[in-house]
């Protein structure tokens, strides 16, 4: 079938259309609702749509491999603060991973779904994985992980402004941090040291989620 990969690239190439109008459209968003209506309306298998966009899901991993070109282009700036940056991601892995959990556990929210909910800041790939591993859905927490790169791509600059932090590499690095590759998308648009930056934290998320959550579990269980 190639219909589900021919409507996706339509639908994106519409979505990316929409978003040089407002930040606020973001494509992936724009393009998540379009297609999750149409799949519901006309109730089409979501089996059917995965199957026929295979090619597409087998490039996200290039995708994100990536990444460590614009990284590499801004390597001395970058390696002259990385001690400071490194720091920075565990502490900021920490406090998002327990602000995370703990407000969701004041809200009552199930031990199950609070599993699901602490990797969100990880790309989806590394939230399913690690939710995988503590017995939590990791459909779930991919749908997650997505949900919060949407938010920080669209409200991650606008923020960061408002609390006038106009750096680009602190922009950058804190958008990669809190929203993983969707934010880092948008983080490309804002400039090549912005983009590097978030490239640098979505990585350095990826390897601290999983150890920080992991070694919390741990030490629950001693």
């Amino acid at each position: 079938m190639i219909w589900p990969l021919a409507l996706t690239l339509l639908v994106w190439a519409g979505a990316a259309w929409l978003s040089r109008f407002s930040a606020m459209l973001n494509p992936v968003m724009t393009s998540t609702i379009v297609l999750a209506a149409f799949l519901l309306l006309l109730r089409i298998p979501l089996v059917d749509y995965q199957q026929g966009t295979v090619p597409l899901t087998a490039l996200l991993g290039p995708a994100i491999v990536a990444l460590a070109f614009p990284i590499q282009r801004h390597a001395r700036e970058l390696g002259r603060l990385l001690p400071a940056l490194i720091i920075a991601a565990v502490v900021a892995t920490i406090v998002g991973v327990a602000t995370t959990v703990f407000v969701a556990w004041l809200l009552g929210v199930p031990y199950e779904i609070l599993l699901t909910l602490a990797p969100k800041h990880a790309t989806s790939a590394v939230s399913a994985a690690v939710s995988g591993v503590l017995g939590a859905p990791a459909s779930l927490a991919a749908v997650f992980s997505i949900l919060t790169g949407i938010l920080g791509a669209v409200a991650g600059p606008p923020l960061l402004r408002l609390v006038r932090v106009t750096d680009p590499v602190s922009q950058g690095f804190s958008i990669g941090l809190s929203a993983h590759a969707i934010g880092t998308a948008r983080a490309m648009e804002l400039s090549p040291a912005t983009g590097a930056s978030s490239a640098l934290g979505l990585a350095l998320a990826a390897l601290l989620v999983p150890v920080v959550i992991l070694a919390a579990s741990l030490i629950g269980w001693l």
